[in-house]
């Protein structure tokens, strides 16, 4: 048996090693795709939108409230513009992403205590564009109406700290818990890495395994495997657990070490987890391989399938909020417990002890579909291949 496994492993040791086409799948695209998304998101948090001002008072109270507008990190006032249609024109041919718009009297409104409004209207198309500026905006204009408040205040006889505490009698303090930054990067690196990884991860392990049985070479596996389907699938896929775990350290390696993403759990066990995730993976290939038609059919279902994974972890959109057929079906892929896993330990650093075993769970189910599917593989293997 050992001699078996070992011959097998040799080979496909050497196939992926001599394949352009298993190297660029298995090694160039992922560690390009890291490249990729850590360079896009380099900066973190998107700065300087451009949008456009129309200020209808031309005072230098209305220049001051534009130039701090302007001196935020999320707004770049491009242009002035004469009316509003000007503005409408720049909004709907994607040259700026708001309109500000400054009315008529404004100092002189200010001065007589008059209620007076300032307008932003923002292209809430492009969502994270649209929540930036429109935060900038209320925060700048909130500040400089205290201001004016206070300057009010004091011009009636209070102090400068009594007029502070008329304009605002409370006070709010923030804390915001596991990415204090705000910052993109960290908190879309941690899944798209992984879900770009585990589509190629699925992709590759049905490829390996079913190829055999497309090019009609089961039968020769299956007699130097002396017809042990655990040495055939093991011989056969660990070149890649092996590959896919090193390729998992190195993106774990460039999440929290290069670009800095807070890490309150044990680097090793992420990565023990990651090789857990891998194996996962290749057992449910296992799974597309023995119960599909052809190659073709068990490529596309399970490339498929590992694809719509980000969709149903309710990482951009809370899961608490979709339906609850949707929150069940969730854990119907594999994606979805490693992601939690990582949340809650690598981010949020909630204990082994008081983690939710939910995840560990669905893992295993999904290692006994894998394993369950061994004896449909195996008559596959022994057959010579998918049946023509």
């Amino acid at each position: 048996m050992q001699k078996g496994f070992f011959s097998i492993f040799i080979s496909e040791m050497q196939r992926l090693l001599t394949s352009p086409r298993l190297i660029f799948l298995a090694v160039i695209l992922p560690c390009g795709l890291f490249l990729y998304y850590a360079s896009l998101l380099q900066d973190g948090v998107p700065r300087k939108f451009p949008v456009v001002l129309l200020d209808q008072d031309k005072s230098n109270t209305s220049r001051k409230l534009g130039r701090m507008l302007n001196a935020t990190s999320s707004l770049d006032i491009v242009a002035e513009v004469e009316n509003e249609k000007d503005g409408e024109k720049m909004i709907r041919t994607d040259k700026a992403f708001a309109l500000l718009i400054i009315p008529r009297n404004f100092e002189d409104d200010i001065y007589r205590n008059i209620d007076t409004q300032v307008v932003c209207y923002y292209n809430n198309n492009y969502l994270l564009a649209g929540g930036l500026i429109n935060k900038a905006f209320q925060s700048t204009v909130g500040s400089f109406a205290a201001q004016a408040h206070i300057n009010g205040l004091t011009q009636k006889g209070l102090t400068q700290k009594q007029a502070i505490a008329a304009a605002s009698p409370i006070i709010t303090k923030q804390h915001i818990l596991f990415n204090p930054y705000t910052n993109y990067s960290y908190y879309l690196t941690i899944a798209l890495m992984p879900m770009s990884l585990q589509i190629i991860m699925m992709v590759v392990s049905i490829y390996v395994l079913g190829s055999v049985l497309k090019d009609r070479k089961g039968r020769e596996l299956f007699v130097r495997s002396k017809g042990n389907v655990w040495v055939s699938f093991w011989a056969k896929i660990l070149p890649y657990t092996i590959l896919f775990s090193i390729i998992g350290f190195f993106m774990n390696s460039l999440l929290y070490y290069k670009l800095g993403v807070p890490l309150r759990g044990n680097f090793i066990i992420v990565n023990i987890y990651f090789i857990v995730f891998v194996i996962v993976c290749q057992l449910f290939g296992l799974f597309y391989v023995s119960f599909n038609k052809d190659l073709r059919s068990a490529l596309t279902l399970g490339g498929s399938y590992s694809a719509i994974a980000f969709s149903f972890t309710g990482y951009t959109f809370p899961k608490e909020g979709l339906p609850n057929i949707i929150q069940y079906l969730s854990y119907t892929f594999p994606f979805t417990s490693y992601l939690r896993f990582i949340i809650d330990y690598a981010i949020r650093g909630i204990a082994i002890g008081s983690l939710n075993f939910g995840y560990i769970i669905a893992f295993m189910v999904f290692c006994l579909l894998g394993i369950l599917s061994m004896p449909k593989y195996n008559r596959l293997l022994k057959q010579g291949g998918y049946y023509v």
